[in-house]
């Protein structure tokens, strides 16, 4: 039964590889355009053809962001775009590590297209200990510095996601050791947001390394089992050709 619940999650994403924004100039709002293109990527090609009206739509972005925002990624060697007669085509270069974000959460309608672009900017930074949150830490100016915000935006934004029930921002009384500015523990909730998929690839990236390491212990007994089985063989064969295993003394 619980292999066949496992079978029924959902396991959809799209991936926006870690760091984008560390030593770029790429805005929250670049990295939103880059997931809403690269949510039709083709599977079997890795590649995908959207309209800059689709990407438009999806991003609720006007048209010279779009364009600025696909100019810049290609720049910083994020995406290629090759043509197909009057198409774009996109190809994703490599990455190792990535955030998830679901088809839900870019869907939502009751965020703005800016709040989504603060999440899809963020949630790298944040801690998900606690399945269903995710916990930042940062004082809204480092948050401001690392992202790519100015502070004032940043500090907007945690407003309305508070206002909406997205987001609780709880006063730690502590002080930032660089900054001296007093840290509010800002507590995402992830699940409300559509983002359950990053607990759901958690969990199946655990059960992958229990697998994993079960796979190991077995390999490993095996092969003990295989060189018990050996020695064995040996003892078998001294004792019945007792003649073979005497040794010559010069």
């Amino acid at each position: 039964m619980e292999e066949e619940n496992q079978k029924k999650e959902s396991l959809q994403h799209v991936q926006l590889p870690n760091d984008m924004t560390r030593g770029t100039d790429l805005s929250p709002k670049d990295l939103l355009i880059y997931v809403c293109i690269k949510k039709h990527q083709n599977k079997v090609t890795k590649t995908c053809f959207p309209s800059i009206e689709t990407i438009m739509e999806l991003s609720s972005s006007s048209k010279p962001t779009v364009l600025k925002s696909i100019k810049t990624l290609k720049e910083l060697g994020y995406i290629e775009v090759t043509k197909d007669g009057r198409k774009n085509v996109y190809h994703f270069n490599p990455y190792k590590n990535f955030e998830p974000f679901s088809l839900e959460f870019l869907e939502m309608k009751n965020l703005t297209a800016n709040e989504k672009a603060y999440i899809v900017a963020t949630q790298q930074y944040m801690f998900k200990d606690l399945e269903g949150f995710g916990k930042l830490t940062y004082t809204d100016t480092k948050l401001a510095e690392i992202i790519n915000l100015s502070y004032n935006t940043v500090v907007k934004h945690n407003k309305s996601l508070a206002e909406k029930g997205y987001l609780d921002i709880i006063r730690t009384g502590v002080k930032d050791k660089d900054t001296g500015l007093m840290i509010n523990e800002k507590i995402f909730h992830l699940n409300e947001l559509e983002q359950a998929i990053v607990f759901k690839l958690q969990n199946h990236e655990d059960r992958l390394d229990k697998t994993d390491l079960k796979i190991d212990t077995m390999a490993l007994q095996l092969d003990i089992v295989l060189k018990e089985n050996k020695q064995i063989k040996e003892e078998l064969d001294r004792l019945k050709h007792p003649n073979k295993y005497v040794e010559v003394v010069l």
